[in-house]
């Protein structure tokens, strides 16, 4: 077992560089099988690089340039509300990045997810990746839409200026969920990430 198994949350460490070395398999692999998502268990993480999951160059990018930052001091952590939501579930989620020292060096990071709130609601098309996932690969002609990877807001389609709404507003203005998904960050959220440091 694991010492990150004794934390509360996901909880996995990566190296430097971001493959994954350890995780808290217990709530790991509970989150997967509640979530339909037997693929992601922590036996087919582990030793993978951490942004083999992230989709999104920005939002890569970002957690790159965040790394970095508190690779500098052993005392520094990172933590960021964001959103999980799953077709049918909200979620609130806070996480936290430490880093990792050892002789004065970063050698890696502790990322921990603990879920602060959800609730049940109607299934929305837009959350369903894997869905999405299969259906892109299907069909090279679906319209593309940006997603904030932290808030879960969508890019308001072309004519509505460069604003970012609910999915349920995508879906008042006529939004379908035959897409395929742009992950980005939106502005507030870069923002606040920013603000974070």
């Amino acid at each position: 077992m694991s010492h990150l198994d004794t934390m509360d949350g996901l909880t996995f460490e990566t190296d430097r560089v971001g493959i994954i070395r350890d995780i808290g398999a217990t709530n790991w692999n509970a989150f997967a099988i509640e979530n339909g998502a037997p693929e992601i268990a922590a036996e087919a993480v582990l030793d993978r690089n951490l942004f083999d999951f992230i989709a999104g160059t920005q939002v890569q990018d970002q957690l790159r340039h965040v790394m970095d930052r508190i690779a500098l001091d052993p005392n520094w952590s990172w933590v960021l509300p964001f959103r999980c939501d799953s077709p049918d579930r909200k979620r609130n989620i806070c996480q936290s990045l430490r880093p990792i020292f050892s002789e004065n060096v970063c050698k890696g990071f502790i990322f921990q997810s603990v879920e602060q709130h959800s609730q049940q609601r109607p299934p929305i098309g837009l959350y369903d990746f894997k869905r999405l996932r299969k259906l892109a690969k299907n069909d090279n002609h679906l319209p593309v839409i940006r997603m904030c990877s932290w808030c879960q807001r969508v890019g308001s389609p072309t004519g509505h200026g460069d604003r970012w709404i609910s999915a349920e507003d995508y879906y008042a203005g006529g939004g379908q969920s035959e897409v395929r998904i742009n992950h980005a960050i939106c502005e507030d959220c870069l923002e606040t990430t920013l603000r974070l440091f």
